[in-house]
């Protein structure tokens, strides 16, 4: 089977630069291997997602170079196809009806005291401790058939571990007894991220997913969906994060235009020279060189040549005169 990765951003602000470098390694890693490179729009988050931040992001990547090779998909016409997979593994025995009522919002010294006693309980927490985990099929049918509101949980084995060899981090495996039954359905219908990522990615049919090293948490969960719906996980590699120059973890919220992709596409950076420095933020291809063009990119990237430490995007806030990165000036 040829490789075919996605970028799947949320279009919920401009192209940020650790996504764009994604999407770059993406699309490397796609034309270094005569693979296809693909686009989705994660939209499902109605409350946030906006068709600015859309266009921004679409900007953003054709300035950069990194046109999909087929027709761009939004999650959001998707969700009838994550509902029905949902039903399925639900109707197989896989997954089971939670009946536990909503709860009323609480104010936020309510919420830190909730968080304070789930971290006391910490490893002796019991994640299959749901009243309604083993409720007869029967009862759960006609309790639903009442009109009773309900979330759909997967049915995680008691014993047993998630496993998988990461192209970048190696080795990762972690206990079922450290995952809860996911949620796979809120009550209102609403498909979570884990069962719609899976449910997107076997549709497009996706062999490889490259994307930041904070989804690794994600990783263990959709393999459980993966594996609860028969099907074989792609290959995975995390990307180490782009950081701050105080090391905090690079933000559209706390550094604002500095990393948007558009900022530097309205300061007359070139294209060419910005993908330069994107792909040396956590890359190298072990050689004492610094300026390639797209076309030795593409024949030297590999994922072996990832870095797992994360890479340092050094901008100098209030300096008009460095107030980004040396190398990308």
């Amino acid at each position: 089977m040829s490789v075919r990765v996605r970028f799947a951003p949320s279009p919920t602000g401009y192209l940020h630069i650790g996504s764009a470098r994604t999407a770059l390694f993406n699309f490397l890693y796609a034309r270094h291997t005569g693979g296809k490179f693909l686009l989705r729009i994660e939209d499902t988050d109605l409350a946030r997602s906006t068709e600015e931040s859309t266009r921004s992001i679409l900007e953003g990547l054709k300035w950069l170079g990194f046109a999909p090779d087929e027709e761009i998909v939004f999650q959001s016409n998707n969700a009838e196809k994550h509902r029905a997979a949902a039903n399925q593994l639900l109707a197989e025995g896989k997954a089971y009806r939670d009946f536990t009522p909503k709860e009323a919002p609480v104010d936020g010294s309510v919420k830190e005291a909730i968080k304070e006693r789930a971290r006391a309980q910490g490893a002796d927490k019991n994640m299959r401790d749901n009243p309604y985990r083993d409720l007869p099929a029967s009862e759960s049918d006609a309790r639903a058939a009442g009109g009773e509101a309900f979330a759909i949980r997967l049915k995680v084995a008691e014993s047993g571990k998630t496993s998988f060899d990461d192209k970048v981090y190696g080795l990762q495996e972690r206990e079922y007894s450290e995952t809860e039954d996911l949620v796979l359905l809120r009550s209102d219908g609403h498909p979570l991220y884990n069962l719609a990522v899976v449910c997107d990615d076997i549709e497009m049919e996706i062999t490889h997913v490259i994307r930041g090293q904070d989804h690794l948490t994600n990783t263990h969960k959709q393999i459980l969906i993966y594996e609860a719906l028969g099907r074989t996980p792609p290959v995975f590699a995390h990307l180490p994060l782009i950081m701050a120059p105080n090391k905090g973890k690079l933000s559209k919220r706390k550094h604002g235009e500095v990393v948007s992709m558009t900022t530097y596409r309205d300061a007359g950076f070139i294209a060419a020279a910005f993908r330069n420095f994107l792909a040396l933020l956590g890359w190298s291809a072990s050689e004492e060189r610094e300026i390639y063009s797209l076309n030795e990119l593409i024949r030297k990237f590999s994922l072996e040549g990832i870095h797992r430490s994360n890479a340092v995007f050094n901008f100098h806030e209030g300096d008009p005169k460095r107030w980004t990165d040396d190398k990308a000036l």
